[in-house]
């Protein structure tokens, strides 16, 4: 155009240039509008530039890997990229991953979601509620979620932010009571991770009734009779008889409690204060051993015992904990396992164990994990393994016990 106008002497070319400076300017700034917009700028610059940095990355593995279905447009193939979006927390210490659910015959589990993710962890993935976009749950790797208590009075001091029927797990997890199982090599903290759980019990404002099995006699039966010796058993006969006590005074709760849900159909016993009632079976697999030795009739009378607490406990507000290296059917009845809401596998497990403990299908976090640490499932709170870090107890346990049972 200028080469135009200095040939004919037209007098045009800087009004054009103005023109088409202007021009790019507006697009610019409408560029700039979009990517703030699409980015949540409004959120705050880091925010913003988090969310770009992923979904960058995010699309560019999703071309990587072919997860994209073709369009044609003017003559043009182009690739129609799933939609992403991403929330984090006010912290960003964790946040959600929304991916797009489009038609294509490629799962999404082939594409390195991860990669995208700098930081942040995959801790657990579901589809959305209209099955519209896989959701991943995610957290920042460098954030320690494990507590650490340097005393007794650290733990009651966090213990005592949640109600009189919750316990939390670590920084991030905190579930109510419910039947569990605990599942782990030795050496892969569930005992420990009993502690953290025992100790919390005993700061509760609401008074715990906890009942220990331990057929090996080891350190939870120490724990069991500081805590409460009449209520401790390590041999069989005296842990069938404490198994028996214990749905005895379920079957009375069961009596007092039903007036009251007249008043409050769907209610439990928290809802009327009363006390929480926890059976900690240790070692159950050793104690199934003896028990497969003795006549018929005993052995179903213990598990008709078992079964009971089992089915009825959560609106009564008993509980069995079952601790155990495995939890194949051999070891423990599965429709015992399958009626225990909140399961715990800790340390690295084969993949048997996983398979035994959740169910068929179900996507384990590949992590190495370390003492204390593991996945978890709880009604709610994770529905799918979710990661999860007990607390370090940096304190001598039984003197803390002392303290508060004084």
């Amino acid at each position: 155009m200028s080469y135009i106008d200095s040939q004919l002497e037209l007098g045009v070319a800087i009004y054009f240039n103005k023109f088409i400076t202007s021009f790019l300017i507006v697009i610019f700034l409408i560029q700039i509008f979009i990517w703030i917009i699409r980015n949540k700028a409004y959120k705050g610059i880091k925010y913003a530039i988090h969310h770009y940095l992923i979904v960058l990355k995010l699309r560019k593995a999703f071309l990587d890997a072919n997860y994209y279905n073709k369009r044609f447009y003017f003559n043009n193939e182009i690739a129609d990229l799933p939609k992403v979006r991403l929330e984090f927390s006010d912290d960003f210490l964790e946040g959600k991953l929304f991916i797009e659910n489009i038609k294509i015959n490629k799962s999404l589990d082939e594409i390195n979601v991860s990669f995208g993710l700098m930081d942040y962890i995959v801790e657990r993935q579901y589809l959305s509620d209209n099955e519209n976009y896989h959701v991943f749950e995610i957290y920042d790797s460098n954030i320690d979620q494990q507590f650490i208590f340097n005393s007794i009075d650290e733990l009651q001091e966090s213990s005592s932010r949640l109600d009189n029927y919750t316990l939390f797990i670590d920084k991030s997890v905190e579930i109510p009571l419910h039947g569990s199982l605990f599942v782990g090599q030795t050496g892969s903290g569930k005992t420990y991770a009993l502690y953290s759980l025992v100790l919390q019990m005993l700061c509760k404002n609401v008074p715990y009734n906890i009942y220990f099995a331990d057929p090996k006699n080891s350190s939870l039966a120490v724990l069991g009779e500081k805590i409460s010796k009449q209520n401790t058993a390590s041999n069989l006969n005296e842990i069938i008889s404490l198994l028996q006590k214990f749905n005895d005074l379920m079957e009375k709760r069961k009596t007092e409690i039903k007036d009251k849900l007249a008043t409050k159909l769907e209610a439990t016993y928290a809802d009327f204060n009363y006390e929480p009632h926890i059976f900690i079976f240790d070692e159950f697999a050793s104690f199934q051993t003896v028990l497969q030795a003795m006549e018929k009739k005993k052995r179903d009378e213990v598990m008709k015992l078992l079964s009971q607490v089992v089915l009825q406990g959560r609106q009564l507000g008993f509980f069995l904990w079952f601790v155990m290296q495995k939890s194949d059917a051999t070891q423990l009845p599965t429709y015992l396992r399958e009626n225990l809401p909140v399961k715990f596998v800790l340390g690295n497990a084969e993949k048997q164990t996983y398979t035994t403990a959740f169910g068929t299908g179900v996507d384990i976090p590949v992590k190495d994990f370390k003492l204390g640490q593991g996945v978890f499932t709880c009604p709610i709170v994770a529905n799918t393994p979710k990661i999860c870090h007990f607390s370090y107890l940096n304190f001598d346990i039984l003197e803390a016990v002392n303290h508060l049972k004084t």
